[in-house]
């Protein structure tokens, strides 16, 4: 996991926490139609193949979650498992800096290439992935479960 936070702006980028885990929960319920269980990030923040940032911002009282990104490192590889952006701050590039900040722990770790599933039908979603470098270079039939969608294989070499 990251072991230090980097400000960028008014937004700060470090490790998650389990002290995250009741924003977290509320980001991932109203961001996805099949959220992941409170308890599938509790087994990642102890998984050690994976790299769990969280993106805060200032809130009238103290930082709040903005955003989350999950990733695991396996072999040469970095595989995006899940990243989630809270519905009234996103279009603020925050998406793209978790990305970028997985990125750098990526490159640092000399991992060679990092992957990514995503509905066929997130253009906003597969837009942030082209910016950022990736390609679409498959599908997977009827991966979602909650519709039976396709989801395509973005892949991007580092």
């Amino acid at each position: 996991m990251a072991s230090r936070t980097k400000q960028i702006g008014d937004l700060e980028i470090g490790p998650l926490a389990a002290g995250d885990l009741d924003e977290l929960m509320q980001i991932e319920r109203s961001s996805f139609q099949a959220p992941w269980s409170r308890e599938m990030f509790k087994q990642d923040l102890e998984f050690p193949i994976a790299r769990c940032l969280a993106a805060r911002v200032q809130g009238a009282e103290a930082k709040q979650l903005a955003g989350y990104i999950i990733c695991w490192f396996v072999a040469d590889e970095v595989h995006v498992t899940n990243i989630a952006v809270r519905m009234d701050l996103r279009n603020r590039r925050i998406a793209t800096r978790l990305v970028e900040e997985a990125l750098c722990l990526a490159r640092k770790d000399q991992m060679r290439f990092c992957t990514l599933e995503v509905r066929r039908s997130n253009e906003a979603a597969r837009e942030l992935y082209r910016r950022l470098g990736f390609e679409a270079r498959g599908v997977r039939s009827k991966y979602y479960s909650d519709n039976n969608e396709d989801a395509l294989i973005m892949w991007l070499d580092l």
